[in-house]
């Protein structure tokens, strides 16, 4: 295990609206909800890669990686690779426990991202819950195609703005910082614009199950994922999924 994060001295990142600090970290210490939330979000990335990647140990990019949990997760889901996560905010990094060998965290703007990361490097770059924190969330999409190789595919997720209004008059959420509302036909336009080309594009996290953890009730995001490709069938009950998410491929030429 290794505390394997390179910090910018502060004044190098001036603070910026949407950025989360080292108190989501604890929170997803402690919250039975927020825990399930990132584990259904690197499931998301290790069922596309499994799906759509190239079947080798992957070079995998987390854009906005918080303290590292989501890509600790995503690690432990697809297997033997090496894992990189860029966080602008010094506190979340500093909240950071042990990484397992092949994780490193980076100081970094998503949005300009270090010039040590190499062009065409990556085979799979997420922004997992990032773009609706950004005021220009193209940049980031922009600089997550720089610095993918060809054919490199691209997860990104957004939560529903309706659900996200809904969860927060219950209580459920609060201080998440967005300053865009994204939905999944707004997630797929961004993502288009910035020249990929779409695989999937979906809803996920049916909200009768994604309540449950905020009651302190276990869900598997196994389960979850299997009720949310059930529920896809019947639009009606697809409308209360609380989160979208779009794989997407930058082309091969």
């Amino acid at each position: 295990m290794q505390h394997a994060i390179e910090l910018s001295p502060a004044s190098a990142f001036e603070p910026q609206a949407g950025v989360m600090d080292e108190s989501y970290a604890h929170m997803r210490n402690v919250s039975a909800a927020l825990k399930f939330r990132l584990r259904a979000r690197a499931q998301i990335v290790s069922r596309a890669w499994k799906r759509h990647g190239g079947g080798k140990a992957p070079y995998v990019l987390d854009l906005g990686a918080a303290e590292g949990r989501t890509l600790v997760e995503i690690a432990r889901q697809v297997g033997h690779g090496t894992y990189t996560g860029i966080e602008l905010d010094s506190g979340l990094l500093a909240a950071a426990q042990p990484l397992p060998k092949g994780i490193q965290l980076i100081q970094g703007n998503v949005c300009q991202l270090p010039e040590g990361l190499v062009e065409r490097s990556f085979d799979l770059a997420a922004l997992l819950a990032v773009l609706e924190h950004l005021p220009n969330p193209a940049s980031a999409l922009s600089e997550a195609r720089r610095v993918l190789r060809r054919g490199g595919l691209l997860v990104a997720t957004c939560p529903n703005p309706f659900w996200d209004r809904v969860a927060g008059r219950l209580g459920l959420v609060r201080g998440d910082h967005h300053v865009q509302q994204l939905d999944l036909a707004s997630l797929s336009n961004l993502v288009a614009d910035a020249a990929f080309e779409i695989i999937e594009a979906r809803r996920f996290m049916w909200a009768p199950l994604a309540v449950l953890p905020y009651l302190r009730l276990p869900v598997n995001v196994k389960t979850a994922a299997a009720i949310d490709a059930l529920v896809r069938r019947v639009p009606l009950l697809n409308k209360l999924c609380v989160n979208a998410y779009v794989v997407a491929r930058k082309p091969r030429t």
